[in-house]
């Protein structure tokens, strides 16, 4: 293709979709806490999702809105920051709204992928005083802290 006509094609899924328009933008300016935060209503969004105390959340929701920030490439930092924000976000959720068993499984294969994306990163030390950290705030439940240690650290 020639240079006249790769123009036009981007210009055209510029105009056309709304996800093009949002990657060319953060690619020409990026600004990550700007990305982190409408990712963050997105996350947000999705866990407001109950009905009569219990969680209606979809977790494809959740992966999706985690993979669609991880897809802006905004470095390893912001990446760890956006799991332990869905984190931090799924515990806070938990600890006045009943969870289902998919949405549980969900929290401990987070916290598996945050320490390993940690670890594939040299940032597993720093993760895991982060949890460590989350596991001894106050602000979640003891269910959800046991859970998160247990991920990292199985018992048995």
């Amino acid at each position: 293709m020639s240079a006249e006509q790769l123009q036009d094609i981007i210009l055209d899924a510029y105009d056309a979709r709304p996800e093009f328009k949002e990657y060319f933008e953060f690619f020409l300016k990026p600004d990550v806490e700007r990305l982190l935060e409408r990712h963050r209503t997105r996350l947000v969004k999705e866990l407001n999702r109950t009905h009569w105390g219990r969680s209606k959340a979809r977790v494809s929701v959740i992966k999706k809105a985690v993979k669609d920030f991880i897809g802006f490439r905004p470095g390893s930092e912001a990446v760890l920051d956006m799991l332990f924000l869905s984190l931090h976000l799924l515990g806070t959720t938990e600890r006045y709204i009943d969870f289902t068993d998919t949405q549980t499984k969900y929290i401990r294969s987070l916290t598996v992928q945050i320490m390993d994306f940690a670890d594939d990163n040299e940032m597993a030390s720093s993760a895991l005083a982060r949890i460590g950290d989350m596991a001894d705030s106050g602000i979640y439940s003891s269910g959800f802290c046991r859970m998160i240690k247990e991920s990292i650290c199985p018992i048995g």
